[in-house]
């Protein structure tokens, strides 16, 4: 009876006019059995763009002590976005590794991308692995075909190309369109399987279409189209239609759509080579800590195209590129300083 009257109790208080119902949100977001409820609020609040409500309900819900509130949190200060803010990685950083310690795969994926790419941390392949192979092994398809990148690439393993074709194929039939491309390239050019290009351009499709679902909003969708166009995987290769694809997903701030752009201008592929465009774009993507918009960059300080030539500015710019992981930057920047010293 007591335990009667007090829940009676408090259905009452909760229910006065002075109990708002984003109050009554608050309280259940901080109770063991209201983190569920939580988390849909927070991805109601994210849908309807209340961006503020959605951070304060996964705050709630991460200092509670909820992984995936946790992850989600950290991948929400990893962006960059006029409508969310700028990123800041030390507060992704800690709620990732939080994430990551009680074994959510997506906090252990978010944070391999962190060490991986040199986010607010020193880059550092080995933990990036180590945790990409743990959030693969539960399933996460990112981390199955990032975990096939490193297999690939040889990066803090050795390079093995069927056991990268084994994590790109299970990412791949999740569903997961860069996976999908990885494993169309592999089918295109006969890398650890027989050549197949009807395998392949069947990858290929299967990854468009995804791209197209999700690119009315996605940025990174947006420019894998411009790859695809830019490239001829699975469509035409249209120049026309990757610039138009590229454009989308750097309106948005998307590195690798504005280095991209940069090249094709750098190029002339589909416009009239532009120098000084191609520098501005690929200037663009360099201020964002993008390697390769910061490789471009000095090569053309270095050769004077687009821009005066300045051999400092060159290296400075090799520099920052190597820093990044960009291992033709360290060749580069370590050849400058022998033969120009």
């Amino acid at each position: 009876m007591k335990k009667l009257t007090l829940t009676v109790l408090l259905i009452a208080t909760l229910s006065t006019t002075a109990c708002s119902e984003q109050k009554i949100n608050e309280w259940a977001c901080g109770s063991k059995f209201g983190q569920e409820r939580c988390l849909n609020l927070a991805e109601k609040a994210y849908n309807n763009k209340d961006y503020e409500k959605f951070k304060k309900y996964l705050e709630i819900s991460s200092n509670y002590g909820n992984a995936q509130a946790q992850a989600s949190l950290g991948m929400f200060y990893q962006q960059t976005d006029e409508k969310l803010g700028e990123k800041d990685y030390q507060k992704a950083l800690y709620w990732l590794q939080k994430s990551a310690e009680q074994g959510n795969k997506y906090g252990q994926s978010a944070l391999a991308d962190m060490y991986s790419n040199a986010w607010g941390v020193k880059q550092d392949y080995s933990k990036a692995f180590e945790l990409y192979k743990k959030s693969a092994e539960q399933g996460d398809m990112r981390s199955q075909f990032h975990l096939g990148v490193m297999y690939a690439k040889g990066y803090a393993t050795q390079q093995d190309d069927a056991k990268a074709l084994e994590w790109y194929r299970k990412s791949a039939e999740q569903g997961y369109a860069n996976a999908q491309v990885a494993l169309g390239l592999r089918y295109k050019n006969g890398k650890g399987v027989q050549q197949d290009e009807m395998q392949a351009n069947q990858w290929f499709e299967k990854a468009i279409k995804k791209y197209k679902q999700s690119a009315e909003q996605d940025s990174d969708a947006q420019f894998r189209l411009g790859e695809m166009y830019r490239n001829g995987w699975g469509v035409e290769k249209d120049y026309a239609l990757a610039l138009q694809w590229y454009q989308k997903a750097a309106e948005k701030k998307h590195p690798d759509a504005q280095g991209s752009i940069g090249e094709l201008y750098d190029e002339g592929l589909g416009v009239e080579q532009n120098y000084e465009l191609a520098f501005q774009w690929y200037e663009k993507a360099a201020n964002q800590g993008f390697p390769r918009g910061q490789y471009a960059i000095a090569d053309m300080y270095e050769n004077g195209q687009g821009v005066e030539k300045n051999l400092t500015k060159a290296k400075e710019y090799y520099e920052m590129a190597c820093n990044g992981g960009l291992e033709r930057s360290c060749n580069k920047l370590k050849e400058l300083q022998e033969t120009k010293s």
